[in-house]
């Protein structure tokens, strides 16, 4: 008999502890990344604020770093037990691929404390201190690429003709997609992290000069979330590509089948952070002195971006897969889309749709910088609403990454590794939307609670004002 995890089940224990690690580990690989880059952009411009930027930021990563362990060690040791076949597969073929993983993981753990102490002592020779952090970031990625290859084996293995070494595993059909998705995710995570630390930080401010640097420390956040958000589409395509060719009946499985309705959520979910990325401008364009003539160009972008997402989340149908007839008595005009209007079903018209929400996105960064380029920028002096947009946005792409990966992970249906070790336990099921919508919301609420209190922990325990 299988073993099983008492009240919550061996799936929602390995899967919340699964989940819980790798929003640690995106943060922790994704925030050093630009932390080093505001570092190097504030020691050549001489700008402090980018140095402190940084360096605060690297205090919650520092923070951090020990949830992202806590949780990778608790996912092991759940997953050794009920899934103990899994691992032995696993570790079979990636054996020495874990061995790396090992070591590089001290190393990575050195360097990220190297490079937080040594802040202060190495403030004079820059030069050093950041080439530790840039040693870090190297370090930090390859680890993100070794767990990548692991992860994507189990979706994409390749042939048995063809893993003749560790090698032909680790460079599966998915795993160089996957490398680009995660990666830019990881930076696009990072980003709207700090902008929530910021927001964290500017609503709790007593000082004016506190507030204004938390406001441009939330932009600076934001504006990296965005850049590489507007990516990650892209991105995605290139990953999906990689799932069609490699077997398309995954890709059916997952666009037109039981996770179709997934598909759904997710682009009703990213065009949410579309929406609260141009409202955080829009808010923030309002407070430029002579910013005036270009608020009339508010209204027809949020029209164009609410269009597109209605189009986006247009299904075909709303059957639950695809063996599924219409229902005897149900109205076909009511659960599949009219004749004329399929085309609002298809992926050309969501690939159009997700092209002008990037676009218009665009043009409002662009009349962000052009407002702050001919007018005076108040720092501090934003509505509340902006802050609690820095909430909505992070909270919006932690749940959204939730349930990607979700996706994903159930893309395999019913099999540990597709195609080569099937899923035998009591839980081998597609779960439901309903239900895995709901798993992603407690590992977000979760996440969310453990990064309010080491934001408490660092920067408000013991303070007195």
């Amino acid at each position: 008999m299988p073993i099983d995890i008492p009240v919550i089940g061996a799936r929602s224990a390995v899967w919340i502890a699964a989940q819980l690690h790798l929003l640690f580990g995106a943060f922790v690989l994704g925030a050093p990344i630009f932390i080093v880059i505001c570092e190097w952009i504030g020691h050549v411009r001489k700008d402090s604020r980018y140095e402190r930027l940084s360096r605060e930021t690297m205090k919650v990563v520092t923070i951090a770093y020990s949830l992202a362990a806590i949780t990778g060690g608790t996912f092991a040791f759940v997953l050794m037990g009920p899934y103990n076949q899994v691992m032995v597969h696993l570790f079979q073929r990636f054996g020495a691929v874990f061995g790396l993983y090992a070591l590089l993981f001290f190393v990575e753990t050195l360097l990220m404390y190297l490079y937080w102490y040594t802040w202060e002592p190495l403030a004079r020779r820059k030069g050093l201190h950041i080439s530790l952090g840039v040693a870090l970031n190297v370090v930090g990625t390859i680890v993100m690429l070794l767990m990548n290859a692991v992860g994507s084996y189990m979706l994409t293995p390749p042939a048995p003709a063809e893993a003749t070494s560790t090698w032909a595993f680790v460079n599966n059909s998915t795993w160089s997609g996957l490398n680009l998705h995660r990666f830019i995710a990881n930076i696009t995570l990072g980003g709207f992290m700090v902008a929530l630390f910021a927001a964290f930080m500017f609503l709790t401010a007593t000082k004016q000069e506190d507030k204004a640097f938390y406001d441009w420390m939330g932009y600076i956040g934001n504006f990296i979330g965005v850049a590489t958000l507007m990516l990650l589409p892209l991105a995605g395509y290139i990953y999906a590509k990689e799932i069609f060719l490699y077997d398309a009946s995954i890709a059916t499985f997952m666009m037109a089948d039981k996770l179709s309705g997934f598909f759904v959520l997710q682009g009703l979910l990213v065009s949410l952070l579309f929406l609260g990325a141009n409202y955080y401008m829009w808010m923030s364009i309002r407070r430029i002195t002579g910013a005036e003539p270009y608020l009339s160009y508010m209204r027809p972008t949020f029209a164009v971006i609410f269009v597109a997402t209605v189009i986006w989340v247009t299904p075909q149908n709303f059957l639950p897969d695809l063996l599924t007839p219409v229902p005897a008595g149900v109205d076909r005009g009511a659960i599949i889309i009219p004749e004329r209007s399929a085309f609002l079903g298809l992926m050309m018209a969501k690939a159009l749709a997700v092209t002008a929400i990037i676009i218009f996105t665009f043009l409002t960064y662009m009349v962000y910088r052009r407002a702050i380029a001919h007018g005076t920028m108040r720092w501090g002096d934003i509505a509340p609403q902006a802050q609690y947009a820095l909430v909505f946005i992070p909270a919006v792409a932690v749940y959204t990454m939730a349930l990607m990966g979700a996706i994903r992970e159930l893309a395999r249906q019913d099999w540990h590794v597709y195609t080569v070790l099937r899923d035998t336990t009591p839980y081998w099921y597609t779960t439901t939307l309903a239900h895995t919508s709901t798993m992603a919301g407690i590992a977000t609420l979760t996440f969310f609670g453990l990064m309010t209190l080491i934001f408490w922990i660092g920067f408000k325990l013991g303070k007195t004002s």
